[in-house]
């Protein structure tokens, strides 16, 4: 409780201490808001580069929008021949 009692209320903070104080949250702000425009010009520049190279981006090829890629002439995939008569049914 002594430690509390010792603190002066009626002292003031020296000038020279309130310029410091207020030169510090300037630069800081100062820094901050820098780092802050520098990152958000490097995003936007990055956004339009990649915009630009996938509007002049070529084609790939057929679009089918069936779902399924294009068979390509090369593969051979065996399918069953559809039968119309049901085997797998058993009539009673």
């Amino acid at each position: 409780m002594s430690e509390y009692q010792s603190i002066n209320f009626g002292s003031q903070i020296p000038l020279k201490t309130k310029i410091l104080l207020g030169l510090g949250a300037i630069l800081i702000l100062g820094l901050l808001s820098f780092f802050a425009f520098t990152f958000f010009l490097i995003t936007l520049v990055s956004g339009i580069v990649l915009f630009f190279f996938n509007l002049f981006q070529k084609a790939k090829g057929n679009f089918n929008l069936g779902g399924q890629p294009p068979a390509s002439p090369t593969s051979q995939t065996y399918r069953r021949p559809h039968r119309n008569d049901d085997d797998d049914v058993i009539d009673i």
